[in-house]
């Protein structure tokens, strides 16, 4: 698929909720829309370079500036590796509903072989694939607005109903919160506590609370207006 997400309410361009109604099977094209470059370039700095792009195009690219990219022709589902070796990972994958299932499970296949990604996605909180991307990540930013995705002829669609998430993987958590930070709030993760089944604990905005997920992970949480 491509470097995307669905960003208008327009019942044709659903696939960031899901199907299209009233189609059995949804048109993928509504998946391409293209990640604004401040937040490009916001990856950039944290990752130091972007080797590879699994859910992309040639016109995606122009902006991501990505060594490698898979297009839908190249299939990021396959399972063969989407680099040859370590390598660092931009990812706005598709939203549709099911398409969205496995290019989070592909990525998590994946993940091993990277040292270090940025994945952006709506912050479907309910969703397995959204918890998978928690219960792995090292660190996560909640961006205060939402985001106005970019059209593949580069016109920027407003009327976004759903927030984004940013999920950060790799060792320099704190890189990720230094750059992140200006776009809202960022949760590293900082130590696992031996209790696993601790209540959820949210500070409702400070500068360095904490909280323990039912998962035994404990963040410490930055709030930027």
């Amino acid at each position: 698929m491509i470097d995307a997400a669905v960003s208008t309410a327009d019942s044709r361009q659903l696939a960031y909720i899901g199907r299209q109604p009233g189609k059995a099977k949804p048109d993928r094209d509504s998946d391409d829309w293209h990640t604004p470059s401040r937040y490009i370039e916001a990856a950039r700095k944290v990752l130091g370079r972007i080797d590879v792009d699994p859910f992309s195009s040639a016109t995606a690219n122009l902006t991501v500036k990505a060594a490698r990219f898979l297009t839908k022709a190249d299939d990021a589902m396959h399972p063969r590796p989407w680099t040859p070796g370590p390598a660092t990972a931009w990812l706005n994958p598709p939203y549709g509903r099911g398409v969205i299932d496995a290019a989070i499970d592909r990525f998590l296949v994946e993940l091993p072989r990277l040292t270090a990604a940025i994945v952006l996605v709506n912050n479907s909180t309910e969703t397995q694939w959204c918890q998978a991307l928690q219960a792995r990540c090292q660190a996560f930013c909640l961006p205060a607005h939402r985001i106005s995705f970019v059209s593949p002829d580069s016109k920027r669609k407003s009327g976004n109903t759903r927030g984004q998430v940013f999920f950060y993987f790799g060792d320099d958590p704190d890189r990720f919160a230094a750059v992140f930070r200006f776009f809202g709030m960022v949760s590293t993760v900082i130590a696992k506590p031996p209790i696993q089944d601790s209540a959820i604990r949210f500070s409702a905005c400070c500068s360095a609370s904490s909280a323990n997920d039912s998962g035994g992970r404990l963040f410490l949480s930055e709030s930027v207006i």
